[in-house]
């Protein structure tokens, strides 16, 4: 309960404050808290970790300015990619879906199409219709709460139970009877799903939407997040909402700051293992 009511003050502070610099950073902080508890209900419940979250994230934004019909295939794409690749073991597994985002990365630059006789898209992206802040702001509110509560209700629930149990072993999850398949598919949709519907939110937020979305910092962001704060859902959140207000506080005096903030953690990060692996 505690939880769930700072997650709701979190929330709801910004657009008290009538503050535009605090609502603009509250609401980029909520669309990738989502983006990482997509990411963490992948590596929480099923023990895969993946660096290739960013590909439905810029896929749904991609689809929404080309074709918004597609972005229904987004989760389908990523989940069939994720199993795929999960017929390796878990750190070949890391190693593929890192190589798969700086492929489709690189290959985003070359995304054209031609809209009324010109060509669009490339190293410019492309423009899509933005919600504005306060829709954007609403829009991604909904998406963090529900999210939120979801993961929640799924983790205490008999299929987050046998996800699990998938996770620590899945010989021994076989042997009492669970179709690990179908639990793994299962836990890559809804992980998909809910990172499609954050760069959704990403794309209308800023209205445009650019190779970036595909980039190496977004597919590490979520790994930095969790390890800043931990891997409780709540601490997911708040560590989201830490890289995104410092980033934004030091850019004015060290111009991509973010970068830098991510070598430290990466550095530091086996240290950070040992310490939240000693508090679990």
């Amino acid at each position: 309960m505690i939880r769930t009511l700072f997650l709701l003050a979190l929330i709801v502070t910004p657009i008290l404050t009538q503050n535009y610099s605090i609502i603009w950073i509250s609401t980029l902080s909520m669309i990738y808290s989502s983006f990482v508890l997509s990411w963490l209900l992948m590596e929480k419940k099923s023990g895969w970790t993946s660096f290739a979250h960013s590909i439905p994230f810029g896929l749904s934004a991609y689809f929404l300015a080309i074709n918004p019909t597609l972005i229904f295939f987004v989760p389908i794409i990523s989940t069939f990619i994720f199993l795929i690749v999960s017929t390796l073991d878990r750190v070949k597994f890391v190693f593929v879906t890192f190589v798969l985002t700086v492929l489709v990365w690189l290959s985003s630059f070359y995304i054209v199409i031609v809209k009324d006789g010109s060509i669009i898209g490339g190293e410019e992206g492309f423009s899509v219709v933005s919600f504005g802040i306060f829709g954007s702001y609403v829009f991604a509110s909904i998406l963090l709460i529900s999210s939120y509560v979801f993961v929640r209700v799924l983790d205490k629930s008999s299929i987050g139970l046998k996800m699990s149990a998938m996770r620590d072993d899945e010989d021994a999850a076989k042997a009492i009877g669970i179709n690990v398949t179908k639990y793994k598919a299962i836990n890559f949709a809804i992980s998909s799903v809910i990172a499609s519907i954050a760069g959704v939110c990403y794309a209308t937020f800023f209205g445009h939407v650019s190779p970036d979305v595909f980039s190496i910092e977004v597919s590490l962001f979520p790994f930095i997040a969790t390890f800043i704060a931990g891997k409780d859902w709540i601490s997911a959140i708040i560590g989201s909402y830490v890289i995104v207000i410092v980033s934004r506080i030091f850019s004015g005096f060290i111009p991509e700051f973010h970068l830098l903030l991510y070598s430290l953690i990466l550095i530091l990060s086996p240290k950070l293992r040992v310490i939240w692996n000693a508090k679990s």
